[in-house]
């Protein structure tokens, strides 16, 4: 399937809402979503999850998709939601324009955003409150699996993130036990790209 291909058929598929799934090149996994937008470079989905819940919003790099394909069963899939009361959550106003445009936009409508770095390794992520962007870097105050925010920011480099993930039900529960980030401290400390740490 080429580049075009692809574009088209979730083009097609964000008009006609239309449940899809797709595979990636850093996961085995189905990802699996009702286009709500598309960009030059990303797409992005309202995300259902295996147990047929919506789970907030992803955005994907369009080279990175590969068997795409409309979701097996959607009229028993639309069902579920419906009879178990799932709404599709609105479409949030993220620009898809670029990486720095979805990094600034989901950072301003959202507490708590996920970050893929998977060239690095399949599943690296990371979790926390958008900052800033400068330089080419985005700044991010991370959160833990405790739900305790880092005491420093950290840099990472945009052109490295290949997934963005916001509004789900993880990233809620953080932000629900963890509360709001701490306030950026005012003397910035040395740029911390987390590439450098390892």
């Amino acid at each position: 399937m080429t580049a075009k291909d692809i574009c088209e058929q979730l083009t097609s598929a964000l008009r006609d809402r239309q449940l899809m799934r797709f595979h990636r090149r850093f996961e085995d996994g189905w990802v699996k979503g009702y286009v709500v937008g598309i960009g030059p470079v990303f797409v992005m989905l309202a995300e259902v999850s295996d147990h047929l819940r919506f789970n907030g919003f992803g955005c994907y790099r369009l080279p990175d998709i590969k068997n795409l394909q409309p979701a097996p069963y959607p009229e028993f899939v639309e069902s579920a939601l419906e009879k178990t009361g799932q709404v599709q959550p609105e479409t949030p106003a993220v620009a898809l324009n670029s990486i720095d445009d979805i990094m600034a936009t989901a950072g301003a409508l959202f507490p708590i955003v996920t970050v893929h770095e998977e060239t690095g390794g399949p599943g690296v992520c990371h979790i926390g409150a958008f900052v800033s962007l400068e330089g080419g870097v985005v700044w991010m105050r991370d959160i833990g699996p405790d739900a305790v925010w880092d005491t420093q920011p950290t840099a990472r480099r945009l052109d490295d993130l290949t997934r963005i993930d916001f509004g789900g039900a993880y990233e809620a529960a953080l932000a629900l036990v963890g509360g709001p980030a701490p306030e950026p401290i005012e003397a910035r400390p040395p740029l911390r790209l987390v590439a450098d740490n390892g």
